[in-house]
Protein backbone atom coordinates (compact mmCIF):
# COMPACT_ATOMS: atom_id res chain seq x y z
CA UNK A 1 0.00 0.00 0.00
CA UNK A 2 1.55 3.18 -0.96
CA UNK A 3 1.76 5.86 1.83
CA UNK A 4 4.21 8.89 2.38
CA UNK A 5 7.45 6.28 2.47
CA UNK A 6 6.42 4.15 0.02
CA UNK A 7 6.07 7.18 -2.51
CA UNK A 8 9.32 9.12 -1.37
CA UNK A 9 11.50 5.52 -1.77
CA UNK A 10 10.01 5.10 -5.18
CA UNK A 11 10.60 8.80 -6.06
CA UNK A 12 14.05 8.63 -5.14
CA UNK A 13 14.36 5.24 -7.75
CA UNK A 14 13.02 7.49 -10.54
CA UNK A 15 15.22 10.36 -10.03
CA UNK A 16 18.42 7.43 -10.70
CA UNK A 17 16.49 5.91 -13.75
CA UNK A 18 15.11 8.85 -15.35
CA UNK A 19 16.65 12.26 -14.50
CA UNK A 20 19.20 14.25 -17.21
CA UNK A 21 18.07 11.14 -19.89
CA UNK A 22 15.97 11.55 -22.98
CA UNK A 23 13.14 9.46 -23.89
CA UNK A 24 14.35 7.89 -26.70
CA UNK A 25 10.79 5.58 -26.80
CA UNK A 26 7.57 5.79 -24.98
CA UNK A 27 4.38 3.04 -25.23
CA UNK A 28 1.64 2.94 -23.66
CA UNK A 29 -1.48 0.18 -23.30
CA UNK A 30 -4.04 3.01 -21.76
CA UNK A 31 -5.60 4.44 -24.89
CA UNK A 32 -5.96 7.94 -22.74
CA UNK A 33 -2.06 8.32 -22.71
CA UNK A 34 -1.28 7.79 -26.05
CA UNK A 35 -1.34 11.92 -26.65
CA UNK A 36 1.38 12.01 -24.27
CA UNK A 37 3.39 9.15 -25.30
CA UNK A 38 3.72 10.89 -28.33
CA UNK A 39 4.82 14.11 -26.86
CA UNK A 40 7.10 12.42 -24.26
CA UNK A 41 9.23 10.60 -27.23
CA UNK A 42 12.87 12.89 -27.53
CA UNK A 43 12.25 14.95 -24.54
CA UNK A 44 14.62 14.80 -21.86
CA UNK A 45 13.39 14.03 -17.60
CA UNK A 46 14.83 17.19 -16.07
CA UNK A 47 13.28 16.57 -12.64
CA UNK A 48 11.17 13.46 -10.54
CA UNK A 49 10.13 14.70 -7.02
CA UNK A 50 6.51 13.90 -5.26
CA UNK A 51 4.06 15.55 -2.63
CA UNK A 52 2.48 13.39 -0.21
CA UNK A 53 0.98 10.61 -2.12
CA UNK A 54 1.73 12.26 -5.64
CA UNK A 55 4.81 11.63 -7.86
CA UNK A 56 5.80 14.56 -10.87
CA UNK A 57 7.83 13.76 -13.68
CA UNK A 58 9.17 17.08 -15.61
CA UNK A 59 10.22 16.81 -19.08
CA UNK A 60 11.68 19.28 -21.14
CA UNK A 61 9.07 21.66 -22.83
CA UNK A 62 6.64 22.06 -19.85
CA UNK A 63 5.44 18.18 -20.10
CA UNK A 64 4.93 16.84 -16.78
CA UNK A 65 3.47 13.23 -16.07
CA UNK A 66 1.33 13.05 -12.71
CA UNK A 67 1.06 9.33 -10.95
CA UNK A 68 -0.81 8.27 -7.95
CA UNK A 69 -0.02 4.61 -7.21
CA UNK A 70 -3.13 4.02 -5.26
CA UNK A 71 -3.46 0.34 -3.47
CA UNK A 72 -1.26 -1.57 -6.91
CA UNK A 73 0.57 0.75 -8.50
CA UNK A 74 4.02 0.17 -9.19
CA UNK A 75 7.50 1.44 -11.11
CA UNK A 76 10.22 -1.05 -12.59
CA UNK A 77 13.48 -0.65 -14.17
CA UNK A 78 14.03 -3.19 -17.37
CA UNK A 79 17.35 -4.28 -19.26
CA UNK A 80 16.96 -3.46 -22.85
CA UNK A 81 13.81 -2.41 -24.75
CA UNK A 82 10.60 -4.04 -24.88
CA UNK A 83 8.58 -4.49 -28.60
CA UNK A 84 5.40 -5.54 -26.95
CA UNK A 85 3.96 -4.35 -23.58
CA UNK A 86 1.53 -6.77 -21.52
CA UNK A 87 -1.48 -5.09 -20.46
CA UNK A 88 -0.59 -4.44 -16.81
CA UNK A 89 2.03 -2.09 -18.19
CA UNK A 90 0.30 0.96 -18.19
CA UNK A 91 3.32 3.27 -19.46
CA UNK A 92 7.04 2.51 -20.16
CA UNK A 93 9.94 4.98 -21.21
CA UNK A 94 12.85 4.15 -22.90
CA UNK A 95 15.85 5.55 -22.19
CA UNK A 96 19.25 4.17 -23.70
CA UNK A 97 19.43 0.47 -23.09
CA UNK A 98 16.73 0.71 -20.19
CA UNK A 99 12.81 0.66 -19.87
CA UNK A 100 11.47 2.42 -16.53
CA UNK A 101 7.72 0.69 -16.37
CA UNK A 102 4.93 1.97 -14.84
CA UNK A 103 2.48 -1.12 -13.57
CA UNK A 104 -1.01 -0.47 -13.07
CA UNK A 105 -1.12 3.01 -12.81
CA UNK A 106 -2.99 3.21 -10.63
CA UNK A 107 -3.59 6.97 -12.37
CA UNK A 108 -1.41 8.53 -14.86
CA UNK A 109 -2.19 12.13 -16.36
CA UNK A 110 -0.38 14.71 -18.60
CA UNK A 111 0.00 17.64 -17.56
CA UNK A 112 1.33 21.53 -18.12
CA UNK A 113 2.78 23.80 -15.50
CA UNK A 114 -0.55 25.44 -14.71
CA UNK A 115 -2.04 22.40 -13.83
CA UNK A 116 0.80 20.82 -11.68
CA UNK A 117 0.75 24.29 -9.68
CA UNK A 118 -2.98 23.47 -8.84
CA UNK A 119 -2.57 20.18 -8.05
CA UNK A 120 0.64 20.61 -5.54
CA UNK A 121 -1.39 23.88 -3.91
CA UNK A 122 -4.47 21.68 -3.46
CA UNK A 123 -2.55 19.51 -0.97
CA UNK A 124 -1.40 20.20 2.45
CA UNK A 125 1.99 20.23 4.33
CA UNK A 126 4.14 16.84 2.81
CA UNK A 127 4.74 14.94 6.27
CA UNK A 128 7.56 13.55 4.22
CA UNK A 129 9.16 16.62 3.59
CA UNK A 130 12.16 17.63 5.69
CA UNK A 131 11.05 20.56 6.53
CA UNK A 132 7.87 19.36 8.10
CA UNK A 133 8.20 19.30 12.29
CA UNK A 134 6.14 17.76 14.49
CA UNK A 135 4.54 21.07 15.37
CA UNK A 136 3.61 22.29 12.08
CA UNK A 137 1.67 18.67 12.22
CA UNK A 138 0.14 19.44 15.30
CA UNK A 139 -1.04 23.54 14.33
CA UNK A 140 -2.42 22.05 11.13
CA UNK A 141 -4.87 19.53 13.35
CA UNK A 142 -5.51 21.74 16.08
CA UNK A 143 -7.93 23.63 13.29
CA UNK A 144 -9.76 20.96 12.11
CA UNK A 145 -13.26 20.15 13.05
CA UNK A 146 -13.13 16.63 11.57
CA UNK A 147 -12.76 13.63 13.87
CA UNK A 148 -9.22 12.92 14.39
CA UNK A 149 -9.54 9.41 12.16
CA UNK A 150 -10.54 11.56 8.91
CA UNK A 151 -8.44 14.25 9.27
CA UNK A 152 -5.48 12.18 9.30
CA UNK A 153 -6.46 11.02 5.64
CA UNK A 154 -7.65 14.50 4.71
CA UNK A 155 -4.81 15.27 1.95
CA UNK A 156 -5.43 19.09 1.46
CA UNK A 157 -4.30 19.38 5.07
CA UNK A 158 -1.72 17.42 5.40
CA UNK A 159 -0.28 14.81 3.20
CA UNK A 160 1.00 11.14 2.45
CA UNK A 161 -1.04 9.68 5.72
CA UNK A 162 -3.00 6.45 4.51
CA UNK A 163 -4.90 4.02 6.47
CA UNK A 164 -1.57 1.92 8.01
CA UNK A 165 0.22 5.20 9.03
CA UNK A 166 -3.22 7.00 10.71
CA UNK A 167 -3.80 3.69 12.64
CA UNK A 168 -0.33 3.01 13.78
CA UNK A 169 0.08 6.21 14.90
CA UNK A 170 -3.29 6.93 16.95
CA UNK A 171 -2.54 3.72 18.26
CA UNK A 172 0.79 4.49 19.85
CA UNK A 173 -0.49 8.41 20.94
CA UNK A 174 -3.16 6.54 22.79
CA UNK A 175 -5.92 9.06 20.64
CA UNK A 176 -8.87 7.15 19.96
CA UNK A 177 -9.84 7.93 16.13
CA UNK A 178 -13.67 9.38 16.82
CA UNK A 179 -12.19 12.39 18.93
CA UNK A 180 -12.56 15.96 16.98
CA UNK A 181 -8.86 17.27 15.54
CA UNK A 182 -9.35 20.48 17.54
CA UNK A 183 -11.10 19.29 20.93
CA UNK A 184 -7.50 16.59 21.37
CA UNK A 185 -5.52 18.61 24.29
CA UNK A 186 -1.77 20.00 23.37
CA UNK A 187 -0.23 17.13 25.16
CA UNK A 188 -2.05 14.64 22.51
CA UNK A 189 -1.10 16.54 19.32
CA UNK A 190 2.47 16.98 20.63
CA UNK A 191 2.33 12.85 21.34
CA UNK A 192 0.49 12.17 18.17
CA UNK A 193 2.70 14.45 15.65
CA UNK A 194 5.65 12.76 17.11
CA UNK A 195 3.92 9.35 16.65
CA UNK A 196 3.12 10.10 12.62
CA UNK A 197 6.73 11.05 12.26
CA UNK A 198 7.80 8.27 13.50
CA UNK A 199 5.83 5.68 11.57
CA UNK A 200 6.62 7.45 8.56
CA UNK A 201 9.95 7.70 8.99
CA UNK A 202 10.23 3.82 10.38
CA UNK A 203 8.60 2.65 7.28
CA UNK A 204 11.25 4.64 5.26
CA UNK A 205 14.43 3.35 6.77
CA UNK A 206 13.08 -0.03 6.38
CA UNK A 207 12.76 -0.03 2.86
CA UNK A 208 8.90 1.00 2.78
CA UNK A 209 7.65 -1.88 5.16
CA UNK A 210 5.20 -1.56 7.97
CA UNK A 211 5.56 -2.83 11.53
CA UNK A 212 1.56 -3.53 12.03
CA UNK A 213 0.64 -3.41 15.62
CA UNK A 214 -3.14 -2.72 15.37
CA UNK A 215 -3.67 -2.28 11.20
CA UNK A 216 -5.63 -5.50 10.12
CA UNK A 217 -5.25 -6.96 13.52
CA UNK A 218 -9.17 -6.68 14.28
CA UNK A 219 -9.87 -8.98 17.17
CA UNK A 220 -6.35 -9.68 17.82
CA UNK A 221 -4.77 -9.09 21.27
CA UNK A 222 -3.97 -5.18 22.00
CA UNK A 223 0.49 -5.53 21.80
CA UNK A 224 -0.37 -3.58 25.03
CA UNK A 225 -3.08 -4.71 27.08
CA UNK A 226 -4.13 -7.63 25.67
CA UNK A 227 -7.65 -6.49 25.16
CA UNK A 228 -9.07 -7.17 21.79
CA UNK A 229 -8.73 -4.46 18.46
CA UNK A 230 -11.34 -3.33 16.87
CA UNK A 231 -12.33 -1.75 13.47
CA UNK A 232 -14.39 0.93 12.68
CA UNK A 233 -15.31 3.08 9.45
CA UNK A 234 -15.24 6.21 9.21
CA UNK A 235 -15.76 9.39 6.80
CA UNK A 236 -17.49 10.02 3.45
CA UNK A 237 -15.17 6.92 1.86
CA UNK A 238 -15.85 4.67 4.80
CA UNK A 239 -12.26 3.82 5.66
CA UNK A 240 -11.25 1.40 8.33
CA UNK A 241 -9.43 2.61 11.42
CA UNK A 242 -7.97 0.06 13.33
CA UNK A 243 -7.55 0.21 17.42
CA UNK A 244 -8.21 -0.38 20.87
CA UNK A 245 -10.20 0.89 22.64
CA UNK A 246 -8.62 0.46 26.22
CA UNK A 247 -5.46 2.31 25.01
CA UNK A 248 -7.20 4.64 22.99
CA UNK A 249 -9.93 6.43 25.09
CA UNK A 250 -12.42 8.40 23.57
Amino acid sequence: MAEGPQVKLTTERLEGYLTGRMVADCKTTRPKLADFTEAARGRTVERVWCKGKHIFIAFDGGLFLQNHLLMRGSWRKLSGRLLLLPEEMWLALETNNATVCNHRGQMLRALDAEAVAEQLDSLGPDVMSSTCSAPDIAAVLAGSDLPIGVALLEQSLLCGIGNVAKSEALFLAGVHPEMRSRDLRESQLAMLSGAILHVLWGSYHAGGRWTHRVYRRQGQQCPMCGNRLLMIRQGQAQRSTYFCGVCQPI
